[in-house]
């Protein structure tokens, strides 16, 4: 019985990890050497490393622990390229459709972007 409960629970942990697998073309959340999540998309893995293509145009090589979903919301806090000028500033998603989003900056401004401007820690 107990060789049975354990064959299971490694059949649900596999199950688990295949669920979670990344492949090219993903739209993810991808953690740049400055510790900021920004939007980005996988390219092609190589072994336990992922080619990512950010929206910015960078490209990195990252492990799945600096890989991550797409898990924004209304109400998220994040900093956005105000005016997609250079500098980023907090706010919240206020409306999210798709890639289009309404940010309320903390400061009081509002703008529509796309989640290509934003980032999250």
């Amino acid at each position: 019985m107990k060789a049975i409960k354990t064959g299971l629970a490694m059949m649900l942990i596999l199950f688990s990890v295949a669920a979670f697998a990344w492949k090219a073309g993903d739209r993810i959340l991808g953690q740049w050497s400055d510790g900021y999540w920004y939007p980005a998309k996988i390219a092609s893995q190589a072994g336990a490393t992922f080619k990512v293509m950010f929206d910015d145009g960078d490209v990195a090589d990252l492990t799945a622990d600096k890989i991550r979903k797409v898990d924004w919301k209304v109400g998220t806090a994040v900093e956005c390229n105000w005016k997609n000028g250079g500098a980023y500033y907090p706010g919240k998603i206020t409306v999210i459709k798709g890639e289009m989003i309404h940010i309320s900056y903390n400061d009081g401004d509002q703008e529509d972007a796309t989640i290509s401007r934003c980032r999250t820690r």
